[in-house]
């Protein structure tokens, strides 16, 4: 059982996050924003981060992801970026995205992307939204 932890601000999503990766397993911690998921990386030191992109107010998802990186005691978690827009998987990777993933996404392609990040089979890459 590996520990994520999830930032988005959308509450119907996160719920469904939330729920997906449970039932595949995961002990999850949810929050709404940047902030509130850096200080829960750095207190629980999970094994893989999911985060939006754009969580007004506070920090970003790519702000989220550059703080990570730069705590050498968690600069090793990975982080899958999904976004609904606006991003691209050369900024993603700029900052240190482990896999950037474009919404809407399937439960299943979320809970298969995790396990593949988990498991150490991704390298930084973009994956397509779901059809």
């Amino acid at each position: 059982m590996a520990t994520v932890v999830i930032a988005e601000d959308d509450a119907d999503l996160l719920a469904v996050f939330v729920r997906v990766l449970t039932r595949a397993g995961h002990r999850v911690i949810a929050c709404p924003d940047g902030g509130s998921a850096l200080a829960k990386v750095r207190a629980d030191r999970p094994d893989l981060v999911l985060t939006d992109v754009d969580m007004p107010p506070g920090i970003s998802g790519l702000e989220l992801i550059a703080a990570i990186r730069s705590d050498p005691e968690v600069t090793g978690v990975p982080v899958i970026v999904a976004t609904g827009g606006g991003v691209c998987a050369e900024m993603a990777e700029a900052v240190g995205a482990t896999l950037l993933l474009h919404k809407p996404l399937s439960p299943r392609a979320l809970a298969t992307h995790v396990e593949t990040v988990l498991t150490g089979n991704a390298g930084t890459t973009s994956a397509p939204a779901a059809a």
